[in-house]
């Protein structure tokens, strides 16, 4: 019997050449791949090197700052309350006029220039001779109002007047309230009809010489208000010679009453006379409730 010896040991003759080149280049191989280590290495630890030193130095530094500014506000917050703050109140001359012995009727006008902020403040007036007490007053968004102390006993011609505001609060118009818009709401509550205002000289026959200013009001409104007062100013030939304050009570809509103002003087004939209703619509407690 013939003897064939096993095909599968025997290796081919390119496996061969394939170990012969593994044994004589082995330790060629494992340094160049020492070589290609070391190199990645270096290369890995250079780049993280540098990636720490950018944190620490360079890039990381604003990246920090950015992160920190995430934290801060960067609107002008004061600049928009310096923009959207109301201005100043705007007072006018303050004068006084002669009311008698030693007495003295002393009024100034202030102007609020805020179309959505309103005022009330407490005042008074100081002069060389005399200060005023404390009063109450308010202005309108837009509008002025007449602040006066009138009656004001001085045994010497006040002068170096001047208007103290001793307390300030400033009010935002809400216009959730004040709908559709303020200038419509406030002209359905203020809309007050007056006729000309009459002059009344003295009569030369009453025993105490009393001139007086007259005319009617109309409530046109469909608000009821438990008090309205009215500052009434006489004018001379271009100069005030007389200044007065009244005050009606529960004037209901649709009424007209006749309103009188008078002084205890022969004031000259009047060539105008002005009439400012005054009616603080942000107050409440000043509307007659529906069915009262």
């Amino acid at each position: 019997m013939t003897f064939e010896p096993s095909r599968e040991a025997q290796l081919s003759e390119k496996k061969l050449n394939m170990g012969f080149w593994w044994v004589t280049h082995k330790i060629q191989v494992r340094r160049l791949a020492s070589v290609a280590l070391a190199v990645f290495s270096v290369v890995t630890l250079g780049y993280g090197a540098f990636g720490f030193a950018d944190w620490f130095f360079g890039s990381g530094v604003v990246e920090r700052q950015q992160i920190g500014m995430l934290t801060t506000s960067q609107t002008d917050f004061a600049g928009i309350r310096a923009k959207n703050a109301p201005q100043d109140l705007q007072p006018g001359e303050s004068t006084a006029l002669p009311a008698g012995d030693r007495t003295y009727d002393i009024s100034a006008r202030i102007t609020n220039p805020n179309a959505r902020w309103w005022a009330d403040f407490d005042y008074h007036f100081t002069a060389s001779s005399v200060t005023t007490p404390v009063q109450h007053g308010y202005v309108l968004p837009g509008d002025y109002s007449y602040l006066s102390a009138l009656g004001t006993k001085s045994d010497a011609t006040p002068d170096s007047l001047a208007l103290v505001i001793d307390r300030q609060t400033w009010h935002r118009v809400d216009q959730h309230v004040t709908m559709p818009d303020y200038e419509s709401w406030a002209t359905a509550r203020l809309r007050l009809s007056m006729d000309q205002p009459v002059f009344v000289p003295p009569s030369a026959a009453d025993a105490v010489a009393v001139s007086r200013v007259r005319f009617h009001v109309t409530n046109d409104t469909g608000f009821g208000y438990y008090k309205v007062g009215f500052f009434v100013a006489v004018q001379s030939g271009g100069r005030v010679v007389g200044v007065n304050h009244v005050t009606i009570s529960e004037l209901r809509p649709g009424e007209t009453r006749e309103v009188d103002a008078s002084w205890f003087a022969d004031l000259p004939s009047a060539t105008t006379i002005e009439v400012k209703p005054e009616v603080n619509i942000f107050d409440d407690r000043i509307y007659i409730a529906p069915g009262k």
